[in-house]
């Protein structure tokens, strides 16, 4: 059994050699080979310095030029070449564990799943960068996903995970990523598997360190383009994936309806309901999660940023995207599906 990592990057100087470092130093399993498929969108910040120099010393590490600078793309370029039996997705700020292939390799031995893997330790530097890998973290945060709580003890079929390990028959079957989907592209991945009746399992052991923001405006870029792409995953997928996603946009629509509804009628207590009750929760989850007093208000305030970035994404979404619904076609270009076929004929 032989495995391909695939990681697409762009200007990951800081994270890229930790990220090669921790899958070329994967605990030894009998007969079990694997390569290193790095697409990158046009690195300038020396990332392909360090990329090249680790190529210098290890055959299994190839390059890969993606013209298109975004994710779903640079995955497919490197699904082409990939021979693997099983196809691993890792980003370039991320690390994984010494046991990750073996741990994979025994999930997908021992469960009938088509994908596996863990859950993820947000990691950040600074007081900022640490407020937000907690508030990452969090229920309160991002509404209780599974694979974001590293103290999740419950294995178990989920519907979806962050860097799984997939057998790699599922991309035969369904197709590579969706080059539409400039964000959420691995979400909407996985959700189309479960359409397609395949299952996903998460072994909350294999613990993937993932190395978050540290500023709060990157944040809300991120959360903001999340927000506004999950809109299209939906159209694609024709099912809102789960509750958790339209929350923070209705949250938005009732603290914009309360504020003008209560202040045309006069009403104090309509105007400010919705803030008010917003800020008891996010101060009692900042106050509870909080190491130290002066964390306090940065946590707080990356919730802020989570849930308004992540929401007004959202509805954004809804006006950019809102002659595609009836658009669901798979747009995955780049993948040669024979050509990825040809190269892992088994």
């Amino acid at each position: 059994m032989d495995a391909t990592f695939i990681l697409p990057i762009f200007n990951e100087s800081p994270f890229i050699n930790k990220v090669i470092s921790s899958i070329l130093y994967q605990n030894k399993i009998n007969q079990l080979d694997f390569e290193i498929l790095i697409s990158d969108g046009g690195s300038t910040d020396g990332t392909l310095e360090i990329i090249n120099s680790l190529i210098r010393n290890h055959s299994n590490i190839y390059l890969i030029d993606n013209p298109q600078k975004i994710v779903s793309t640079g995955f497919n370029f490197a699904l082409n070449q990939a021979k693997g039996d099983i196809i691993i997705r890792v980003d370039g700020h991320s690390e994984i564990p010494k046991n990750y292939i073996e741990n994979c390799c025994k999930l997908l031995e021992k469960t009938n799943a088509d994908i596996v893997g863990g859950v993820i330790e947000t990691i950040s530097s600074g007081l900022i960068g640490n407020a937000i890998s907690i508030s990452q973290s969090s229920g309160f945060g991002v509404g209780g996903v599974r694979f974001r709580n590293k103290d999740s003890k419950k294995a178990g079929y989920v519907n979806t995970l962050a860097f799984g390990a997939h057998r790699r028959e599922i991309f035969a079957d369904i197709g590579g990523y969706d080059e539409e989907m400039i964000c959420n592209q691995d979400d909407e991945f996985n959700f189309r598997a479960i359409q397609a009746g395949k299952k996903i399992w998460m072994d909350p052991t294999i613990k993937t360190k993932y190395y978050s923001r540290s500023n709060f405006l990157k944040l809300f870029k991120q959360y903001f383009n999340y927000g506004c792409y999950k809109v299209r995953g939906i159209q694609k997928r024709g099912q809102v994936f789960s509750i958790r996603h339209i929350i923070p946009s209705i949250f938005i629509v009732a603290l914009i309806s309360t504020l003008n509804i209560g202040f045309f009628l006069q009403l104090p207590w309509i105007t400010f309901s919705v803030v008010f009750l917003y800020l008891f929760f996010n101060l009692s989850a900042s106050i509870y999660l909080a190491a130290s007093l002066g964390l306090i208000p940065l946590i707080s305030f990356a919730f802020l940023i989570l849930h308004f970035g992540y929401g007004i994404g959202f509805i954004v979404g809804l006006f950019r995207f809102i002659n595609k619904w009836e658009n669901t076609e798979l747009k995955d270009y780049n993948f040669n599906r024979e050509q990825f076929c040809i190269n892992n004929p088994n």
